[in-house]
C-alpha cells in the first residue's frame, strides 16, 4: 500500500495505482495497456474492429469483452470500475454519460491525446500516462524508446524520397469518409512517403468531397480494412461505380490496403508506417516503368 499511495500522490490522481480496475473502450487503448503489463487491473474492454494483436491474445481473452461496440451503463457498472479510457464518444450522455456523471460515480476519465493530435509525441504521453496510473512505468517508457527508435529507421529511410499524393478512404458512397490531418494517421502516411491530400483538415476522419478528390489527383489511394465494409467491397465500388472510377489511381489499382487500427494511435504505428511505406514504394517505383 505504501508503494501505491506513493504513486498516488506523485500523480495527483485519486486512485491507488494497484486500485485500478479500469474499462478501456478502444482497441488502441487495450492494445497498449497489454502491451505494457496492465491486464490484471483491466476488468473489462469493448469497441475491437479488428483482430487484436496475436502476441496479445491470451491476456486478452482473460478479461471481459462486454461489447463488440459500445457498451451499455447497466454493463459498465456491474464491473464496479474506478477508471475509464477509450474513444472520446463513450464519454456522452447517449453512452456511459458524461464526465460530470461518470465522475460523480467514483469513474475517473482519461481521454488520450492522440484522439485530438496528429503528434506521435501524444501517443508516447498516453502510454506514459497509462504506465504511471496502472504502475507500470519502467514498461511504458521501454514501449516509448521502442517505437521511437523503429520510427526514426522508417523517417531515415524515406526522408529524401519523392512523396506521392495519398488518398485515405476509410468508406461511405454518397461521400467519401476520409483520413483527415488532425490525428496520427495523416503523421503516419507522411511519415512513409506521401503526402494526405486533405492534410490541411482538422479532423482525424471526416466527411470529404468527391470533386476535391478528383481535382487533387491522388497517385495513392489507401483503403481502411475494418468490419464496416470488406477492402475488397470498398475497391470495387471505387473501380465500377463511384465519382472517381477514372482517375489513373483507380484503374492502375493503386490501392493500399491497412487494417483500422494498423493507421490509428497505439502500438501498431509502426507497423502501419510500414504498411504504407511499402505501399508508396512499390507504386512510386510503378509509375516510373
Amino acid at each position: 500500500m505504501k508503494i501505491s499511495m506513493l504513486v498516488t500522490i506523485l500523480l495527483g490522481l485519486n486512485i491507488y495505482a494497484s486500485d485500478v480496475r479500469g474499462v478501456s473502450t478502444a482497441q488502441f487503448t487495450t492494445e497498449i495497456l497489454l502491451t505494457i503489463g496492465a491486464e490484471k487491473q483491466l476488468v473489462g474492454t469493448a469497441n475491437l474492429w479488428n483482430e487484436i494483436a496475436p502476441e496479445l491474445k491470451e491476456q486478452f481473452e482473460k478479461i471481459p469483452e462486454l461489447s463488440k461496440r459500445s457498451p451499455t451503463k447497466e454493463q459498465f457498472y456491474e464491473l464496479n470500475p474506478n477508471f475509464l479510457t477509450g474513444w472520446k464518444s463513450i464519454s456522452t450522455k447517449k453512452n456511459l454519460g458524461d464526465i460530470e456523471e461518470l465522475e460523480k460515480n467514483g469513474v475517473e476519465v482519461y481521454i488520450p491525446k492522440t484522439l485530438e493530435s496528429n503528434s506521435l509525441e501524444s501517443l508516447y504521453e498516453d502510454i506514459l500516462f497509462f504506465g504511471k496510473k496502472f504502475n507500470v512505468e519502467t514498461n511504458a517508457r521501454a514501449l516509448i524508446e521502442k517505437l521511437k527508435k523503429q520510427v526514426e529507421l522508417i523517417k531515415n529511410k524515406n526522408i529524401y524520397r519523392k512523396k506521392l499524393k495519398v488518398f485515405g478512404y476509410d468508406g461511405k458512397e454518397d461521400f467519401p469518409y476520409v483520413v483527415g490531418g488532425g490525428a496520427i494517421g495523416n503523421t503516419l502516411i507522411e511519415i512513409a512517403g506521401g503526402e494526405n491530400i486533405y492534410k490541411e483538415t482538422s479532423f482525424g476522419f471526416g466527411n470529404g468531397q468527391w470533386e476535391k478528390i478528383i481535382d487533387s489527383n491522388p497517385e495513392v489511394i489507401v483503403i481502411i480494412d475494418y468490419d464496416n465494409a470488406s477492402s475488397e467491397e470498398k475497391i470495387e465500388f471505387l473501380k465500377n461505380r463511384s465519382p472517381i472510377k477514372r482517375l489513373e489511381a483507380v484503374k492502375n489499382n493503386n490501392f493500399i490496403v491497412i487494417p483500422l487500427n494498423y493507421i490509428s494511435s497505439g502500438i501498431h504505428v509502426v507497423k502501419g508506417i510500414e504498411i504504407l511505406s511499402d505501399g508508396i514504394d512499390k507504386i512510386r517505383n510503378k509509375n516510373r516503368e
